[in-house]
């Protein structure tokens, strides 16, 4: 993790607590990071000036689409309170692994998600972290099942939730496989090779909103 980074990581946790986080329309958020830049259409919203103020309007790619998902991560946090987002940010630095670190941790986080939907779904695990639906480890679970099940994947995982294990067995191996891979499917060591079957932490996943 490079210092500038942590800066962001910081930057992202003030915001977190401030009380200038509010929810920015869908569409805005379907534009890049440069494209926002330019139409000047947020320009007025402080969390939004937060994040362009640590990201370098010029800088690399990877520092243009890593902003696109710190906003569309802010923005689903917007939708709970600033008490629970500010508990949020208490709770995460009590933590071992994320000690003092929070901001920084989920900087890491956010530029390993592969598709711009993630970061909306990482936001929906610590809000379910911060309403204390889910404790911490549950949390870094869950947030590493999503990082690696494929994002077009995703919406197939209440079918696969609910398949007999006849239905399992003759759905797309490779998609089966990039369950297990995720932690979210399990074989069940039955007669001729098993099935792939539904771990608790797929039931997990759905129960917290991923799959919606």
């Amino acid at each position: 993790m490079s210092k500038q980074d942590s800066q962001r990581g910081s930057a992202v946790i003030n915001v977190l607590k401030s009380d200038s986080m509010v929810t920015v329309s869908k569409e805005y958020l379907e534009l890049s990071f440069d494209s926002l830049l330019e139409s000047g259409v947020l320009k007025d919203i402080p969390f939004v000036n937060s994040v362009v103020g640590v990201f370098n309007v010029a800088g690399s790619v990877r520092d243009l689409i890593l902003a696109t998902k710190v906003l569309r991560f802010l923005n689903e946090l917007a939708e709970i309170g600033k008490n629970e987002r500010t508990e949020l940010v208490e709770k995460l630095n009590e933590d071992d692994k994320f000690a003092g670190r929070a901001g920084a941790a989920l900087i890491e986080i956010l530029d390993r998600m592969e598709s711009d939907k993630k970061p909306e779904l990482a936001a929906r695990c610590f809000a379910a972290f911060a309403r204390m639906e889910i404790g911490f480890e549950e949390l870094r679970r869950v947030l590493l099942a999503l990082e690696r099940v494929p994002s077009f994947d995703i919406k197939k995982l209440p079918a696969f939730s609910k398949a007999r294990i006849e239905d399992s067995l003759q759905m797309d191996q490779d998609l089966l496989l990039a369950f297990v891979a995720a932690g979210l499917g399990v074989n069940n060591g039955g007669f001729d090779g098993g099935a792939i079957v539904p771990t608790n932490l797929c039931r997990l996943f759905l129960r917290i909103g991923l799959a919606d």
